[in-house]
């Protein structure tokens, strides 16, 4: 199967097994662009940004999704830390084209944070929107923002 991959602004052409997992052609893209696996996230080419593709998905069930165009996108996570009032540190991989309430619900998943009463802030004491993309805030690799 071929796929258009659209990665940094480019589009590139992929060739994949038919029947390979999600999680297969990451590891593919990985080998190919060099980024590391754990920071390889693909998504359907829609706006707005739909959630990551699950890595045992097979790529017939996503193919239908595709709307012809059989194009994907490619992110490169980026990480960054979070700092607690408590001093503690947390770090998350994540797409800086998420929004900052995504962010705050990966903490709570991940680290069982309470995020529902507090917010995020970068630089400190700016107070993020919850509904603002990361990117709109220029948080980018290895920025520590504060959970207040």
């Amino acid at each position: 199967m071929n796929i258009s991959l659209l990665y940094a602004g480019q589009l590139y052409a992929q060739t994949i097994p038919t029947a390979a997992t999600v999680g297969e052609v990451k590891l593919l893209l990985h080998e190919r662009f060099d980024i590391p696996l754990e920071r390889v996230e693909l998504h359907l080419n829609r706006l707005p940004l739909s959630d990551p593709l699950p890595d045992a998905m097979n790529m017939l069930d996503v193919y239908p999704h595709l709307n012809g165009k059989n194009e994907l996108c490619l992110y490169k996570k980026i990480c960054v830390w979070i700092k607690t009032s408590s001093d503690e540190q947390y770090s998350l991989f994540v797409n800086e084209k998420h929004n900052v309430g995504r962010l705050k619900m990966m903490l709570n998943a991940k680290y069982g944070l309470d995020t529902m009463n507090k917010q995020l802030q970068f630089p400190e004491n700016r107070v993020l929107d919850n509904g603002a993309l990361l990117w709109i805030y220029g948080i980018r690799e290895e920025n520590q923002l504060y959970l207040k």
